[in-house]
């Protein structure tokens, strides 16, 4: 096994080599992840070969883009390494636009009935507290 860089050099600026940190069974996700979204592969693929769930898998590429990973995805073909700039920017773009959506939800269900309910609830356990003092 030949041992990890620790950090490398790019135009004057030395960063950490994030696979130096990596577990075990993130290294092993990582290193099925091919290079170009033409050749992704999806989820099922990984999580057959390394013998866990789909749900370990999709955890395991969580803490591998945390680890500021170079990691895409999309619904029909799976999991990718970025091969250049435009792949980069088509999966940011598309997971921020995801992004926007899933927070718009989120604001729209903060305004329903039972989020009310909470946040009166909330209230009047604030004013009983404050009572007791």
């Amino acid at each position: 096994m030949k041992p990890l860089q620790m950090s490398f050099n790019f135009n004057g600026l030395t960063f950490l080599n994030p696979e130096s940190t990596l577990t075990e069974q993130e290294k092993k996700v990582y290193d099925l992840i091919p290079t170009g979204k033409e050749n992704a592969v999806p989820v099922d693929y990984i999580a057959q070969t390394l013998a866990i769930s789909n749900r370990h898998v999709i955890e395991l590429v969580r803490n591998l883009r945390l680890k500021s990973l170079d990691i895409g995805s999309n619904q029909s073909h799976g999991y990718y390494k970025f091969k250049n700039l435009e792949e980069y920017s088509e999966f940011m773009a598309r997971y921020k636009k995801k992004q926007d959506r899933s927070n718009h939800v989120l604001k729209a269900l903060e305004k329903t009935p039972m989020a009310q309910k909470l946040l009166i609830q909330t209230n009047n356990s604030i004013k009983d507290e404050k009572k007791k003092a």
